[in-house]
């Protein structure tokens, strides 16, 4: 006997799987994806908003994600969310740290340079900067290194010229026959120190800077103190920050305007 193997297809019998159909009616949609549920394919139906993703439904239908993704990127940079749903690139930077503002938005820092460390900032993003040295210590920064020390002393310069401005922490020997003019340093923290010592016969004149006052003793300069002998010599305190300054020991007799 022969066998029929012939198959009856009609317009309202979907097609079972085993036969390579679908097992459902299906209504085409605009940039779907088709999937299989347990017994038959159905359609996803296609999202009006660009860059959505798929995402699986744990043996369930799919769905598309409700953040958009980009479509393309650029080594090295970082996708974060710029805003609800939405990824966004942030571009790298050399030798840069990622910060955040003070609204949480990430950013990288400017590239650091030897010896900077990140520094926070009340309501405000972080920033570089280096450490700044106090009196008595110094700060040498580094390829990757920041050395703290200890400074003690004053370190002394001999001075052959007729004017010097003077830096804080310093002492001058001046040595030139004719008057050798000191200016007072323009910023100087309170505790340091400066001292002149003369070794020429010119002498010298230690001057003040506007808003500055020298104190000898009972007597405030604010025009200038200077050396009567070759050999005077005066030591400086700043007491009150970058303006007055009072004479901690002194030799001679000074001129004082």
């Amino acid at each position: 006997m022969a066998t029929n193997n012939s198959l009856n297809i009609n317009s309202t019998t979907p097609l079972i799987l085993g036969w390579g159909g679908t097992n459902n009616s299906l209504t085409a949609s605009n940039g779907g994806i088709v999937y299989s549920d347990a017994s038959k394919m159905q359609i996803l139906s296609g999202t009006a908003t660009a860059n959505q993703i798929l995402l699986s439904g744990s043996s369930a239908a799919p769905s598309f994600s409700t953040a958009t993704y980009l479509s393309t990127l650029t080594a090295n940079e970082l996708v974060y969310a710029s805003s609800a749903n939405t990824m966004a690139q942030l571009a790298t930077a050399n030798s840069a740290t990622l910060i955040t503002s003070a609204a949480g938005v990430p950013s990288f820092t400017s590239s650091f340079t030897d010896g900077q460390i990140l520094i926070g900032s009340t309501g405000a993003s972080p920033a570089p900067g280096t450490i700044t040295a106090g009196i008595g210590i110094s700060v040498t920064n580094g390829a990757g290194s920041i050395t703290i020390a200890s400074v003690t002393g004053v370190t002394w310069s001999s001075i052959a010229g007729t004017s010097q401005a003077a830096v804080v922490n310093h002492g001058y020997y001046v040595s030139n026959a004719s008057l050798t003019t000191i200016t007072l340093p323009d910023t100087a923290p309170a505790g340091s120190v400066i001292r002149v010592a003369g070794t020429g016969v010119g002498g010298w004149d230690i001057v003040p800077g506007v808003g500055q006052t020298i104190h000898v003793g009972s007597v405030p300069g604010t025009a200038s103190v200077a050396s009567s002998n070759q050999y005077d010599s005066i030591e400086l305190l700043c007491t009150v920050t970058d303006t007055t300054w009072v004479t901690l020991s002194s030799q001679g007799n000074f001129n004082i305007t």
